[in-house]
């Protein structure tokens, strides 16, 4: 009888442990809903079969739920959800920050004229025509938080595959992180005639 109250004791007390590590393990679990597939740096990837409704490539910064960067910057950073005005910002502050990234995406777009001309980036990625259209902002947007990580081509006169194969000193430095491949052609690539188509 003593030998069945301690076998007793023990297996409640084995129940009650194991109960309250499944209880604690739970509450400390986070779920991020993405899709399979990898992502980039920002946390976006490809969703072909546009399962979120979003379009092809969409972000999951954070564990955040599916979600785009609009004007190339994380609705979710600095804990700001950007759902129209932010509370205590009038509309004239919205409006000013909105002309100030816009110069500094037009800016952004002047540096990268060399490897970056929003037509041929158009006529050259039939899976953003319908998504983004013609508008070369957002095109740029794309490209520059997109299309340089994933090797696209947006100019006739820049090739990433070309530049990083005639280029063995930089492949030893960048690898396979192929945006440094076109940031480092229009800082000093280009005055250095590299060759790159």
């Amino acid at each position: 009888m003593k030998r069945f109250k301690k076998f007793g004791t023990a297996l409640l007390s084995c129940m009650m442990l194991t109960a309250s590590f499944t209880t604690v393990s739970n509450m400390t679990m986070i779920t991020a809903e993405a899709h399979q597939g990898r992502t980039d740096a920002q946390g976006g990837h490809h969703d072909y079969k546009n399962k979120s409704g979003l379009g092809s490539y969409h972000y999951h910064c954070g564990g955040h739920e599916a979600h785009l960067h609009p004007n190339g910057v994380c609705p979710y950073k600095n804990g700001a959800v950007s759902n129209g005005n932010t509370s205590g910002q009038t509309q004239t502050q919205t409006q000013t920050q909105s002309a100030g990234n816009q110069n500094q995406v037009a800016e952004q777009m002047n540096t990268y004229q060399p490897v970056f001309d929003a037509n041929y980036y158009y006529m050259n990625n039939p899976d953003l025509q319908s998504v983004i259209g013609l508008d070369s902002q957002k095109l740029f947007e794309h490209f520059y938080t997109c299309g340089m990580v994933e090797g696209r081509r947006a100019s006739e006169n820049f090739d990433v595959s070309v530049y990083k194969a005639n280029n063995p000193d930089l492949a030893a430095v960048f690898g396979d992180d192929l945006k440094a491949y076109y940031t480092h052609y229009v800082q000093s690539g280009q005055l250095e005639n590299r060759v790159c188509k």
